[in-house]
């Protein structure tokens, strides 16, 4: 079975080799999205080009971001591919299966195709820099173990598919599938997201960000809207949790936040 990792990627040099092995490692080639990158993500990308990256993507930068034109550009990608099936991923995420799966991304993937069903849906684990810590380094998943469980709704994320299942997420920004046919796997997979790195990475990535019209129309983005610069630096508060071990899969779930640190 083989299966495909669609990753849009907006100036993330600091995400996309970690990004690009964890799914290698594990058997899932990887498609990149090149949005318009200036620091470097899209030579890093072309590292990996027949040793897991199978494209590199141009999507031009208009000025703006634009999830509408990222779900487009990725639903191009997914609608040439023979992969089995498929999953839509940023660089700042790490994809894992419930433990009672294994640690294997793909193995549980494969388990669930096996079982007849055709998505899965994924609960978030933000992690987090707390006040002045900084982890813009290479190994920061290894050493990052705060996060609070952000979810909002549920389910929310679903992030992989059957590629031939008729599905679709591009009306609900990514997050939602659509279609006659979803038959949604039982038990939710994680996703850790390491959103922001530092302060100053909080402040370069979302202070000056500019959000496409037709996005901001859908009512995407509308809690990224306006952050104010002291609202970024993640105070301690009692939603955090922290693992004893980065490798732990012993995520804290029973208080959910329904708003990110900058909204506290």
């Amino acid at each position: 079975m083989r299966i495909l990792a669609v990753v849009c990627v907006r100036n993330e040099a600091v995400h996309i080799s970690r990004c690009i092995r964890d799914f290698v490692e594990d058997g899932i080639d990887v498609a990149i999205v090149d949005h318009g990158c200036s620091d470097g993500s899209e030579a890093v990308a072309r590292e990996f080009l027949g040793r897991g990256v199978v494209a590199i993507e141009p999507l031009g930068w208009k000025g703006s971001f634009s999830l509408t034109d990222q779900l487009e550009a990725k639903e191009r990608i997914v609608a040439r591919s023979d992969h089995d099936w498929v999953i839509h991923a940023d660089a700042d995420e790490w994809l894992c299966p419930p433990a009672a799966l294994g640690t294997s991304l793909a193995h549980a993937i494969a388990q669930v195709d096996a079982q007849g069903f055709n998505a899965i849906n994924f609960r978030e684990l933000v992690f987090v820099p707390v006040e002045d810590e900084d982890f813009e380094r290479p190994d920061y998943s290894t050493l990052m173990a705060r996060y609070y469980f952000f979810e909002p709704s549920h389910p929310r994320l679903m992030r992989v598919w059957k590629r031939l299942a008729g599905l679709s997420g591009a009306l609900s920004g990514g997050h939602v599938l659509a279609g006659a046919d979803l038959a949604l796997f039982g038990t939710d997979f994680f996703l850790r997201h390491y959103i922001v790195l530092s302060a100053a990475h909080a402040r370069r990535k979302y202070l000056d960000r500019v959000f496409s019209s037709e996005d901001r129309s859908r009512g995407w983005h509308f809690n990224r809207v306006g952050i104010l610069r002291e609202k970024l630096r993640v105070p301690p508060h009692p939603c955090l949790r922290q693992l004893k071990d980065w490798r732990s899969q012993a995520y804290d779930t029973t208080a959910p936040v329904t708003k990110h640190f900058w909204e506290w």
